[in-house]
C-alpha cells in the first residue's frame, strides 16, 4: 500500500485533472471500487502503458492509492485527502456525470 505523506495543492489537482484520461479515470475510481491497469485498458480503450502514466500521475499527486495483491496492483481513491480536495472532487465528479464521459450515473 502506498501512503498519501505529501501534500495535496490546488494548482497541482487542477492541472492533474485536466486531462481527459486522468479524468475519466478518476471518474471511474472515484465509486471507491479498486480497479486494476487492465479493467481501465479495456474500460478506457486505450495501450496499457498510456493508462499506467496516468494512473502515475494521479498517484504521485495522492489521489490515488495502490494495493499490491500478488501480481496485481489495484488503484482507488486515496480515503485521507484533505477535506478541500475532497469536496472539490466530488463535486467534480457530479459535474462530469451531468455532462456526459459515458460513465454510469451515481444510485
Amino acid at each position: 500500500m502506498s501512503d498519501n505523506n505529501f501534500t495535496i495543492q490546488p494548482i497541482e489537482l487542477f492541472k492533474v485533472l485536466s486531462d481527459p484520461t486522468r479524468l475519466k479515470i478518476f471518474q471511474i475510481l472515484f465509486k471507491k471500487e479498486a480497479r486494476c491497469v487492465g479493467e481501465l485498458v479495456e474500460i478506457l480503450d486505450q495501450p496499457q502503458p498510456t493508462i499506467s502514466r496516468h494512473l502515475n500521475h494521479l498517484k504521485k499527486l495522492g489521489i490515488l492509492r495502490c494495493v499490491r495483491d500478488g501480481t496485481w496492483m489495484w488503484y482507488e481513491v486515496a480515503d485521507n485527502l484533505p477535506e478541500w480536495c475532497q469536496e472539490i472532487l466530488d463535486i467534480t465528479y457530479k459535474q462530469v456525470l451531468t455532462k456526459d464521459i459515458n460513465m454510469p450515473k451515481p444510485a
